[in-house]
């Protein structure tokens, strides 16, 4: 189960990442004013930070694998709908709340780790994870970093999105089927 949430991680960070590299191209698509890429960080920042605050007064008490493959598709159907939409206000609204399901997802799978590993295994499983998450961020600014200059910018948020929905749709499949532990209780 950590092996299918290790490999999801790293297909579905090369999408999210990868929408860092676009989010100038959307920001010169809406303005050639600078302060629009300030806009749309600041609206992903406020939707991580909300939810880093909410998380500081409030628990999780029941962590489900399940909850953190579907968070990664909201993740993922949020990143895939900025390509249908040149509204700037609309845009900040879907990144605040890409923003939102990402400090979720920061705080669904460390606690899912830390109740799923024994003790004597957590500093190497979360060593390799944030190995491999990492390894995601390069992985994803070369391919979007080349791609930009060949696709529309519509086309790859929409292939950064799907391929988050394509993966975390997989390993939500694989997990039903495996019958693997969906439940942890914290």
């Amino acid at each position: 189960m950590i092996f299918y949430l290790v490999i999801t991680m790293f297909f579905v960070n090369i999408g999210a990442n990868g929408v860092n590299v676009l989010f100038p191209f959307l920001a010169k698509n809406v303005s050639d004013d600078a302060k629009y890429l300030g806009y749309i960080y600041s609206s992903m920042s406020m939707g991580s930070l909300l939810t880093g605050l909410i998380f500081s007064v409030k628990s999780i008490h029941r962590v489900e694998l399940k909850i953190i493959y579907l968070s990664f598709l909201l993740q993922a159907t949020g990143i895939a709908a900025l390509c249908f939409t040149q509204n700037f206000l609309i845009i900040l609204i879907f990144v605040f709340v890409i923003g939102l399901i990402t400090g979720f997802i920061g705080v669904l799978i460390p606690t899912f780790v830390q109740r799923s590993v024994p003790i004597h295994l957590l500093g190497r499983v979360n060593s390799i994870m944030m190995a491999i998450s990492m390894l995601s961020t390069p992985v994803a600014q070369f391919i979007f970093g080349v791609s930009v200059d060949y696709f529309n910018i519509k086309y790859l948020f929409f292939i950064a999105g799907a391929l988050g929905i394509v993966t975390s749709l997989s390993s939500l499949l694989i997990n039903e089927r495996k019958g693997t532990p969906r439940e942890t209780v914290m």
